[in-house]
């Protein structure tokens, strides 16, 4: 009996190098994926609804003959500045002798001070006064929201308590922008006078004719020989189920094989998002799951699956922006959970569940001639299960950068050259839904059945592309090189890989198709037994 269980440990041993492969390759597809589709979702929009902030011109002060020495200045009925806010436009008029040009100047500087903060109803003004005592004060009426009128929109949760709150434009400039995360909303705003003095009321109307539901159903042939070589996905977006400016999204992915018993995979991920003022929440929830037969060492079968779960929740907050920059604080909590089987006989080292906790910064930045934007956040395991015997860490930190770029070049067909980048560091063993992966169709590409990963690395995919417009087609063709590195270190078989791309994309109406070839030019001794060319396609329907 006890040599019957030394020679199953054996065989499992040998054979779960297999099964390792196999969770370490779903696990590097998915996250890849997911990735790719984000940096998609970050390309920098101009925001397009910055209104012009109409600043009063002010000339120089001069000497005047007719003045008054000004000993005090008292700014009355501020509320949104503190005390001390204007002491530096003050201090100059403090004793001297100030006429009644000077004086407007100072008063319409005060003007351009909440001006420039958004606050475009707001003025200061100068009432009759004696100054013998050779004090002045300037009186300030914060133009504050009578009402808000919608048509076609829900913007109880865009502005929250708007009755006679002082009116920031940049305020409102956010509620459109966080209202026109949605394909079903392009909304004209109008500030009109209102029934009380120093009031206005907002008028928010949508004009937009589409519909609250669209989405997209494709094909592609970059799955595997062992779970189906044609994936077949398709996404689904509803607006405004509860009319908050909320859209809930809906993706499935399975392949060719889906009705098979085994050799399949499926993937499904739904995410929620809805915005209160410049706070914009995002739950998101995906799973995904694979099962194979495998052969080990000794021509025998088995049978490997696993399942992948992930929910969580993002906080975006908007910090700053204007008419090319955005700039936001983010926050998110993630819990992972991982569970793989041999022969039906869960495989406790490969089954975990981590509890990421991330903090950090999204920045983008768009001009008529480039783009880019940044997004760098600080991970932080809080908890988690795992086998007593596993060597990764529960309680790992990493800090992850994820950075695009795009330069528009002034030609006759519209070169354009583009810049994807994803980097990793950590000093922790990590397990493989926090590793890093380098090579395949989303990051590396020439590396489709193989690939890097580790706790420390980055890839950089670059692209020049140009467009030609042809009737209702649109031809774009591109050459890109890829590459990538892992560091090799005690947690990871690290190396640098470099592929190269040539393919086209198509845009017809609603279809849009793309043909590619992909090739590695660098490989390690890792990857050299089964990185090779690549011909594929993507087709994709959009409705």
């Amino acid at each position: 009996m006890k040599y019957l269980i030394i020679l199953i440990l054996f065989i499992n041993i040998i054979c779960a190098q297999t099964p390792t492969d196999i969770v370490n390759q779903q696990i590097k597809d998915f996250e890849q994926k997911r990735i790719f589709e984000q940096q998609k979702d970050n390309q920098p929009q101009l925001n397009e609804k910055s209104f012009e902030k109409n600043i009063i011109k002010i000339d120089d002060d001069t000497i005047e003959e007719n003045c008054i020495n000004i000993e005090t200045i008292i700014i009355k009925d501020v509320t949104v500045f503190e005390d001390d806010y204007f002491e530096n436009i003050i201090k100059p008029y403090l004793k001297k002798c100030n006429g009644m040009k000077n004086l407007s100047n100072l008063r319409d500087k005060i003007t351009n001070r909440y001006i420039n903060r958004g606050f475009i109803t707001s003025k200061a003004y100068l009432k009759a006064q004696d100054l013998s005592k050779n004090g002045l004060e300037i009186d300030v009426l914060e133009g504050k929201i009578e009402e808000i009128k919608t048509k076609g929109l829900n913007s109880s949760n865009l502005y929250i308590n708007y009755k006679d709150r002082v009116l920031n434009i940049k305020d409102l400039e956010v509620a459109i922008m966080q209202s026109e995360r949605l394909n079903s909303q392009e909304l004209d705003l109008q500030l009109l006078p209102a029934s009380k003095i120093g009031y206005s009321i907002i008028n928010i109307e949508n004009l937009s004719t589409q519909n609250p539901y669209y989405g997209n159903i494709g094909l592609n042939n970059f799955g595997t020989e062992y779970t189906g070589k044609y994936q077949i996905y398709s996404n689904l977006n509803y607006e405004n189920l509860f009319e908050i400016s909320d859209i809930l999204s809906l993706n499935l992915n399975s392949t060719d094989y889906a009705l098979k018993t085994n050799n399949k995979t499926f993937g499904t991920s739904i995410n929620y998002s809805f915005p209160i003022e410049k706070l914009l929440f995002n739950l998101f929830y995906s799973y995904s799951n694979y099962k194979q037969i495998n052969s080990d060492y000794f021509g025998n079968d088995f049978q490997s699956n696993g399942d992948n779960y992930s929910y969580g929740i993002e906080l975006d907050y908007k910090v700053f922006h204007n008419l090319n920059n955005n700039f936001s604080f983010i926050i998110n909590y993630e819990d992972r959970t991982t569970k793989n089987y041999l022969n039906e006989v869960k495989l406790d080292l490969q089954s975990y569940t981590t509890n990421p906790f991330g903090f950090g910064y999204k920045h983008s930045y768009k001009s008529n001639s480039f783009d880019f934007y940044s997004k760098l956040l600080y991970h932080k395991g809080i908890g988690g299960k795992k086998e007593e015997f596993a060597n990764q860490e529960k309680y790992f930190e990493k800090a992850t950068l994820d950075f695009g770029f795009n330069k528009y070049f002034d030609t006759l067909n519209r070169l354009q050259y583009s810049l994807f980048l994803r980097g990793q560091y950590s000093k922790n063993n990590l397990f493989g839904t926090e590793e890093i992966s380098v090579g395949g169709i989303y990051s590396v590409r020439g590396f489709n059945k193989t690939g890097l990963s580790g706790n420390k690395g980055f890839y950089a995919r670059n692209e020049l592309s140009q467009r030609y417009d042809l009737n209702e087609f649109i031809f774009m063709p591109y050459i890109g090189f890829d590459y990538g590195f892992v560091d090799k270190n005690i947690y990871s078989m690290g190396g640098e890989i470099t592929g190269g791309a040539i393919g086209s994309r198509v845009y017809w109406k609603k279809i849009n198709f793309e043909l590619l070839y992909n090739t590695p030019i660098k490989d390690t001794e890792d990857t050299k037994d089964k990185s090779s060319d690549f011909v594929g396609f993507n087709l994709v329907y959009n409705f």
